[in-house]
Parts: C-alpha cells; structure tokens; sequence
C-alpha cells in the first residue's frame, strides 16, 4: 500500500515554520525562567555580620498558684479566689490588662502511690485533685519586677517559674544593625576581587542566610517560691543581650 503523502503550500509552510520556532523559544524562555540570575552570570556571594548588646527594658514574670483538695469542685474554686486575687494585685501594682495573660488552667487527679523493693507500682490511690492557674505578667520598669514577684507569692503565688527578659524597641535596632551587615558584605567583597583587577557590578540578591536575630540567655534560673523570704525582694538582674543579624549579598562581578 503506497504511503500517503501531504503537500503543504508555501505560503501556509512558511506560518508553520515561524509558529514552530516561536514554540521552541517561548519553551526554552520558560526553562531559563527558573534559573537564578547570579547561576547564569560570574558572580561573588559574601555574608556580612552585625551585633549589638543592649540593656534589657521589659521583663516578664512566669508565676502561678496550685491549689489541691479532695474534690475537684473545692480544688477549682479555691484556686480560682486564689488566682483572682494575686490578678487584682497585679492591677494594684499599675500593671495595664495589656500586659497581664493567663498562660494555662488545668485541674488533674492527684494519687499516692506504693511501690515495691523493684519500683513496681503495687497500689494507686485517689487522693484528691490539683488545679493551677498559670500567668505571665509584662513589666514595663524593670527595675520593679523585683518587688512584683515577691508581693505575688506574699499573695499566695507558690509558683514561680522565672523572668525573661526582652528589648522592646528590638526592630528598631535590627533594622540599624542589618545596615551593618550589608556593609560587612561590601567590604568583604571587595577584599575578595581588589588583587583580582576585577569589580563589583550590580547586586544580584539580597537575603538571610539562615536564622539570626539570636539573643543572649541572660534570664535567671527558675526559683522556688518557697525559698524567698516575706521581708526579702527576689533579686534580678537583667543583664545585657546580644543581638545579631546576618545578611547574604551577591554581587555580578564587571571587567
């Protein structure tokens, strides 16, 4: 059987052949589209750094209080009189609502248990329930967080969980610090390509190379509210923290 053949008219062969072409370079274009600018061109990528200590401005305070008895009713009540008023101490103190949250409620059996010469459990027994309310209070003049927590226990918070520490005007400074940073940048790079007879064209990309913004821990341990004394303020110390930021520029490298 003779194969077929198709005769295409000139005129029609040449819109085929354009319409052809212009698919293959639309493809390649949309290919090329996903490829970095500073992959397709010479390129130099350096990594600038900035910190700063600062004096911390605001602490928060980690408290609570735990109430146990038989019932889980008698348990919730008294614990929440309890939480109530170490809250209106709070306000007393002139801390905003804003600045006051509570972080947990919870109410859970409580049991003794007896164990054998080899730890195993032998008997578990009811004892009664434990509700805690958990807060977090902000306190604006540092200075005063101090005397705050130990009012708090005064008031029947038997639990202290420690203060943290923070910067409020914290963007500001990165914002000042990531300035650094990228000038960091420059004079690396220009370190890298001044003995090379070569410069720095336009910048290709700008970004962070990983997490920053790392803070010092300078918060205290946790501290057991039993241990601090009615008559004795519970020290704190804020300390300083170390802020830090990294940036990433790339650079097209010019004759």
């Amino acid at each position: 059987m003779p194969i077929p053949r198709f005769s295409i008219p000139p005129a029609w062969f040449a819109v085929f052949l354009a319409l052809t072409i212009f698919a293959g370079a639309e493809t390649l274009a949309r290919g090329q589209e996903f490829l970095p600018l500073k992959d397709a061109v010479p390129s130099i990528t350096t990594t600038g750094t900035a910190r700063a200590e600062v004096v911390p401005d605001l602490a928060t305070i980690s408290l609570g209080v735990e109430t146990e008895r038989v019932t889980a009713a008698e348990a919730a009540s008294e614990n929440a009189r309890a939480a109530q008023a170490i809250v209106a101490e709070i306000k007393a103190q002139g801390i905003e609502p804003r600045d006051i949250r509570t972080v947990s409620v919870t109410l859970s059996p409580v049991y003794d248990e007896t164990h054998d010469a080899n730890g195993r459990l032998l008997k578990r027994t009811l004892r009664g329930y434990a509700a805690r309310n958990a807060l977090s209070v902000r306190v604006r003049q540092i200075e005063k967080a101090g005397a705050l927590a130990q009012k708090l226990m005064e008031k029947g918070a038997n639990i202290f969980q420690g203060v943290a520490f923070d910067y409020e005007q914290k963007e500001l400074k990165y914002d000042a610090l990531r300035g650094e940073a990228v000038r960091d940048a420059l004079r690396k790079a220009n370190s890298y390509v001044n003995g090379l007879g070569i410069r720095l064209g336009r910048v290709l990309s700008v970004g962070q190379p990983g997490r920053y913004g790392g803070e010092a821990d300078m918060s205290p341990r946790a501290l057991s509210a039993q241990a601090a004394a009615p008559s004795v303020v519970v020290p704190i110390e804020p300390g300083v923290q170390v802020l830090m930021t990294e940036i990433e520029v790339t650079w097209e490298l010019a004759q």
